[in-house]
């Protein structure tokens, strides 16, 4: 009995050391606190932030949140994802967003409940319930995701996302590697597109920095071959 108590409590040790070395051989599950200036064209109209943060027993949780200003109107949003990740792949446990500023606030969640086979996604005063998918993610666990395909070497990555009431596909490709300039310093990044329909006017470029854990350098949002969105990392803990 003893030798198996011993035996036991080894097993348990080597799990542990397999679990803690899993997790440091990816860099882009590692804790991060980034920081980032909003600009609407050229100009800077607010700030945001993307963290991730280990929680007990293999449960993580991931934070964004984005204060824009333009000239009298404001907005909010801050997002929160909790979620487990095993053999390269994050399974949502529930996501929440919540709205303020100008206007009226809202809000959205989705509860992923695996047991019960079913999604419940709320948007504002809509519910509506959804049969239970394999390897769906939420609005914000996806950018995670993303990091963790990249890493991996992936080159074309496909999502299922529960946004508001509705489940979208995703798609984003690997393009090349760029030099990226940032008031931190100048890196090597990877360049990746969302991929939209060909007759979209919308296009969307992400830079995933190896250097720093591949946490997001930039992303450049634009409509009608125009600039309309930037969000560039200026800080990061």
């Amino acid at each position: 009995m003893k030798f198996y108590n011993l035996k036991s409590k080894a097993n348990i040790l080597i799990l542990l050391l397999f679990t803690a070395f899993s997790a440091s051989a990816n860099k882009s599950m590692l804790p991060f606190h980034a920081e980032y200036k909003l600009f609407h064209g050229s100009k800077e109209h607010g700030s945001g932030y993307y963290k991730l943060e280990v929680l007990e027993n293999g449960h993580y949780k991931m934070g964004y949140q984005s204060a824009g200003k333009w000239f009298f109107l404001e907005d909010i949003r801050t997002e929160t994802s909790q979620f487990t990740w095993l053999d390269g792949q994050l399974q949502p446990n529930q996501y929440q967003m919540k709205r303020k500023g100008s206007g009226p606030d809202f809000g959205a969640s989705v509860q992923f409940l695996e047991l019960g086979k079913k999604i419940i996604a709320r948007y504002k005063d809509r519910e509506v319930e959804h049969a239970w998918q394999e390897q769906i993610v939420d609005p914000l666990l996806y950018h995670q995701q993303l990091r963790l395909d990249v890493e991996a070497g992936k080159q074309e990555m496909f999502y299922k996302v529960a946004y508001k009431t509705k489940l979208r596909d995703y798609h984003y490709r690997v393009l090349e590697t760029e030099q990226l300039k940032l008031d931190l310093g100048e890196y090597k990044a990877i360049k990746v597109e969302r991929v939209r329909g060909g007759d979209s006017n919308k296009a969307t470029f992400l830079w995933l920095i190896p250097e720093l854990n591949y946490v997001l350098g930039k992303v450049s949002h634009y409509e009608d071959g125009k600039l309309k969105v930037n969000m560039i990392l200026d800080q990061l803990r």
